[in-house]
């Protein structure tokens, strides 16, 4: 049995159970089981056997057992409160622990031209410097020192990172040059 905490930010009408054969390579769909929200908005536990559908929402003639309880985040002790101690380890529920040395940049947008945006002076005197992040994602393929696994995106490999010729990198240049001569 496996159990699982899952925040929701979105208006649904069914949780959706996606049932998928475990192939070495890739994953084939067997089915889906739904459970409308309905049944489990009142909160109570929920406790059956649910109908495997088809891409059509035909049974399949398998079920998959689920409990689940519907819980309203307000009723959540850690909701909204920030880190509350030194000793926290990190967003409860989640895959991940909290780590030393990571970092969060911040973006506007994904791409910013030069002098697009006014002059604005931080404390302390600086000036706002924005980020742009689609240069910041090419730096960090085209400095990274080990393997770069990307999972989870439609990877499409004609994208443009640096959107501003006059902000090119080097090693676009030589690449472009190169696929020039090919």
């Amino acid at each position: 049995m496996e159990s699982f905490h899952i925040y929701c930010a979105h208006l649904v009408s069914n949780v959706i159970f996606t049932v998928k054969y475990n192939n070495p390579v890739g994953a084939t769909l067997i089915g889906r089981a739904y459970v409308p929200v309905k049944n489990i908005i009142n909160g109570d536990i929920l406790d059956r056997w649910v109908d495997i559908k088809d891409e059509d929402h035909i049974p399949i003639g398998s079920k998959i057992h689920v409990k689940m309880q519907f819980m309203h985040v307000t009723k959540d002790s850690n909701w909204s409160q920030g880190i509350k101690s030194p000793q926290f380890g990190g967003v409860p529920h989640t895959f991940f622990m909290q780590r030393q040395g990571c970092r969060v940049s911040l973006y506007q947008d994904a791409h910013v031209p030069d002098n697009s945006i006014p002059d604005i002076y931080l404390s302390g005197g600086t000036l706002y410097e924005p980020h742009r992040c689609w240069e910041d994602i090419f730096d960090a393929i085209a400095n990274a020192k080990h393997f770069i696994y990307i999972a989870g995106w439609s990877l499409y490999p004609k994208i443009s990172l640096i959107r501003d010729p006059r902000r090119q990198k080097l090693g676009w240049r030589l690449r472009t040059w190169g696929a020039a001569q090919e």
